[in-house]
């Protein structure tokens, strides 16, 4: 076995604001941090060489040496290594650091370099995020249940014809509610870390894919899928979420018998794009306006509003455009416009 117990970090890594730890390749020993991870850890450098992973890893069954050492020697193999961790510092506090593991040569012998940032406000924010989306879709729900049994109830009661107007618009907002509790929840699964990964992704035939769980939901529209040409981008999950809102408002926002929906995909140069395009209500300018401005605590949401911040949240996060415009004589033009995958 190679010898590394004499390796160290080169002195420049100590002014870096980013933690890092050399590893032994085979044994996951702790052969030198710099000074912005002792301040992260709570230890010195020189105790922190007498110290396995473990030794800082917070108590559970999800963490553990044998699985830092599992990661330490993937990493040594040449498969760089991403993954949240939990550590206890010297003073007892549990913080939450994202590592990343990779194969380096730094004065001599190949060794695994880690680099470490603390994402304890980030993880404290995401789990605040999800505790106020389940509680607010759970709540949302259940009482949408029970507003529109008690309009069905109603309805069936009465024979006043402007009360059944008004009992119809209860149904309405009802609905609205209730697709309001499905956007929060389409929300807190983006949020999940596994649908944020990139993949070679075919336009057409995820849209093709799309449009058939819309027909499936609803038979009344006329849903036209054009496949100009199929251009390859690079995406995650939340592409899927944004076509699909832009299909269901084309067809649940339609005030037609029949809602006609057209959805072209093409390219232009070196971005990919879908339009999808109907011929009902134009989308009022104060829902598209507010998409482009910061989100503050008295941002109002209007109708579909939260749809349409789904979509513009997935569509930013791929570092593409969301384009609203009008359609001649009537209705929307909602244009994806993705950088094309170059790889």
């Amino acid at each position: 076995m190679t010898d590394t117990s004499t390796t160290r970090l080169p002195r420049i890594f100590d002014d870096l604001q980013v933690g890092t730890i050399l590893h032994e390749p085979k044994t996951g020993d702790i052969l030198d941090v710099n000074t912005r991870l002792e301040e992260l850890y709570g230890y010195s450098r020189s105790k922190l060489r007498e110290m396995e992973v473990g030794d800082v890893t917070a108590t559970s069954r999800r963490f553990s040496q044998e699985e830092a050492l599992r990661r330490i020697q993937a990493a040594a193999d040449g498969e760089e290594q991403v993954f949240e961790w939990q550590i206890e510092r010297a003073n007892g506090e549990l913080v939450w650091i994202r590592v990343c593991l990779s194969r380096a040569t730094i004065n001599g012998p190949p060794c695994v370099l880690a680099e470490i940032r603390d994402i304890t406000e980030y993880k404290a924010r995401e789990r605040r995020l999800r505790l106020l989306s389940r509680v607010v879709r759970h709540n949302l729900r259940n009482e949408t249940n029970v507003l529109m049994g008690y309009a069905e109830r109603l309805k069936s009661a009465i024979e006043d014809e402007t009360l059944e107007e008004e009992v119809e618009t209860i149904s309405e907002i009802a609905t609205e509610i209730g697709t309001l509790s499905d956007s929060i929840r389409q929300v807190e699964e983006i949020a999940e870390p596994d649908a944020t990964e990139r993949s070679p992704t075919d336009l057409g035939d995820l849209v093709k894919e799309t449009a058939a769980e819309i027909r499936s939901q609803h038979p009344e529209a006329e849903l036209t899928v054009d496949i100009r040409s199929n251009p390859s981008v690079n995406v995650d999950r939340g592409l899927r979420y944004a076509v699909k809102h832009a299909l269901e408002n084309a067809t649940v926002h339609n005030d037609r018998e029949t809602p006609i929906i057209t959805v072209v995909v093409t390219e232009t140069t070196d971005r990919g794009e879908i339009r999808v395009i109907d011929t009902g209500p134009a989308i009022p300018d104060v829902e598209t306006t507010v998409l482009k401005e910061p989100v503050t605590a008295s941002t109002t949401y209007h109708g579909s509003g939260i749809g349409l911040w789904v979509m513009q949240w997935c569509v930013d996060a791929l570092g593409g455009e969301l384009v609203f415009e009008e359609n001649d004589p009537r209705g929307n033009v909602v244009r994806f416009l993705l950088p094309e995958n170059t790889q």
